[in-house]
């Protein structure tokens, strides 16, 4: 797995599939889905590797901030985070019932009886079986996680160079004209 792909993924989910079995639905950014026959445990792990990310770690330091000691988003850096949601009742104990979102990939949350729907950025719409209040409540606390990645890094950063990250990553513009 290489950055270039990561960057691309807005989620991925767990799902049965005939004739396949137990994988990932891999939904990207640009609208198409795609199917890896892996857990989601090692998937995540190939993530992390990716960005030298303890996950274990990770979610130790993240659980006081967001108050939660379970479903800890997936912080891979300030603007990827990745927001777990429930989105299937597994038929054998032991396999995951939680898919991972994009945070910056969400682009809207419909309630419908009993659960709801995400709207991604390429225009797919998950059902999950969460209430929308819980998914929106999940989803402020990724945002949290999200500012607190995006101040840590402006810590270490100066004032200036920091400018010019954000300008590059939010608006994908150069700071300065004289910017390469």
């Amino acid at each position: 797995m290489q950055l270039k792909d990561i960057l691309q993924i807005a989620a991925f989910v767990p799902v049965y599939t005939d004739g396949k079995g137990q994988g990932l639905e891999i939904y990207y950014r640009d609208g198409t889905v795609g199917w890896q026959g892996i857990s989601l445990h090692s998937f995540i792990c190939r993530m992390a590797r990716v960005f030298t990310v303890n996950v274990r770690e990770a979610r130790r330091r993240h659980a006081p901030l967001v108050g939660q000691k379970n479903l800890i988003p997936l912080v891979l850096e300030p603007f990827l985070v990745y927001v777990p949601i429930k989105v299937r009742t597994p038929l054998i104990s032991g396999d995951p019932a939680y898919g991972y979102f994009r945070l910056r990939s969400v682009q809207q949350v419909t309630e419908t009886p009993g659960s709801c729907t995400l709207l991604l950025e390429g225009g797919q719409q998950i059902s999950v079986i969460q209430a929308v209040r819980t998914v929106r409540s999940r989803l402020r606390s990724a945002r949290k996680l999200e500012a607190h990645a995006l101040e840590q890094l402006c810590q270490v950063m100066e004032a200036e160079s920091c400018a010019m990250f954000l300008c590059r990553k939010v608006h994908g513009f150069p700071a300065s004209p004289s910017s390469p």
